[in-house]
């Protein structure tokens, strides 16, 4: 668009120089029928036919420089002002050259030598004239279509412009648009953030609580172990007095004194392990072997307690082993947490027994 506007530009320029070259030729042009009209003025006779026809070559002349000035005041009013200007003046000085010629020609009474200008020239001169003019109005049609053009030019970058500034403003809404959405996710994401810092910290905590409990339980765990180990090897010394009174119990024979006392040690043992009253089961015992002076019932009354212990010791290992298969998951370590803390060590054994037995199995 813009090299289009600048060669129309020089187009225009070129125009007005071809007017310009036009005019200057024109001045020229009078300039010599002036000085043609002042020979013919010095060597015409007097005759009016001869005034006649220079009055009416004139009158064409300024006929020619009036509508050549009317055809190129349109074109640049304000570059050409001044040179019509000018050639009214000159139109106007060569009138009255005229007139002064015409009068001289008629007190002189001189005649005009055909040779020297003909009807023939002049008629050529004014159709060379007419069709300088015929150009100078091609040029001044396409000057004015090339104005038209400029004008509908103009009208489509004016609504190109209005279509511009339409876009703009729609393109500035949504940018702002887009800034408002943008600052409301962004408070909505930091909102967002504080909460899961938050659940963050929850989860921290509740972590490090998980892992103190999963220590206390890991203690706890220890601590049962321990425990089950001392129980163990009661369990274990429990089941060789067993065999050993199993094998008593097999041999036929007589019990002496050593005997009876090796057997109410081993229930002194027992009992503490396996009763709610270990006083009353020691008193017992003892009533037993003060019983036991008959031969006959002391030893098989003694052997069948024993073998009732021995059972009872049988069922509450079945327990502890259950127990410890318990122990060998962690999950039910965390679920029972609240529950072991209140563990008592009477659950080992399905008794009652009071704490001060598990220091007696300790120091065992």
């Amino acid at each position: 668009m813009m090299d289009e506007n600048k060669q129309l530009a020089q187009r225009i320029d070129g125009a007005i120089q071809c007017a310009k070259q036009e005019v200057a030729n024109l001045r020229a042009e009078l300039t010599a029928t002036g000085h043609r009209l002042a020979e013919l003025g010095e060597l015409e006779e007097p005759g009016e036919p001869q005034g006649h026809q220079l009055q009416q070559q004139n009158h064409h002349v300024m006929h020619y420089n009036v509508k050549l000035c009317s055809l190129f005041v349109p074109v640049s009013l304000v570059l050409l002002h001044e040179e019509v200007v000018r050639l009214q003046e000159e139109v106007s000085v060569l009138k009255q050259v005229r007139e002064m010629l015409n009068r001289e020609l008629e007190e002189t009474g001189g005649g005009c030598s055909v040779e020297l200008l003909s009807v023939s020239q002049l008629r050529v001169q004014l159709t060379q004239k007419e069709q300088e003019l015929d150009r100078a109005k091609e040029a001044l049609q396409a000057m004015k279509a090339d104005r038209k053009r400029l004008r509908l030019e103009r009208t489509d970058l004016v609504n190109q412009m209005q279509q511009l500034y339409t876009t703009l403003e729609s393109r500035e809404e949504q940018l702002r648009d887009f800034i408002r959405n943008y600052e409301q996710h962004r408070k909505e994401s930091e909102d967002a953030v504080r909460v899961l810092a938050r659940e963050k910290d929850l989860l921290e905590r509740e972590k490090w609580d998980l892992r103190r409990q999963t220590k206390e339980a890991s203690e706890h765990a220890s601590a049962l172990r321990s425990a089950l180990d001392l129980k163990e090897n009661r369990i274990k010394e429990l089941e060789a007095e067993l065999t050993m009174v199993r094998s008593l119990k097999a041999s036929p024979c007589v019990c002496d004194a050593d005997g009876i006392s090796m057997m109410s040690s081993a229930a002194a043992r027992i009992s503490p392990c396996h009763s709610k009253q270990p006083s009353v089961i020691s008193d017992a015992s003892v009533m037993e072997g003060e019983r036991s002076s008959t031969p006959s019932d002391s030893p098989r009354h003694r052997a069948h307690s024993l073998c009732n212990s021995l059972e009872n010791l049988e069922e509450q290992r079945r327990r502890k082993k259950k127990e410890r298969m318990g122990l060998g998951s962690l999950s039910r370590v965390f679920g029972r947490g609240k529950q072991r803390k209140s563990l008592d060590p009477t659950l080992f054994d399905g008794t009652n027994t009071p704490d001060y037995y598990i220091e007696e199995d300790a120091d065992w």
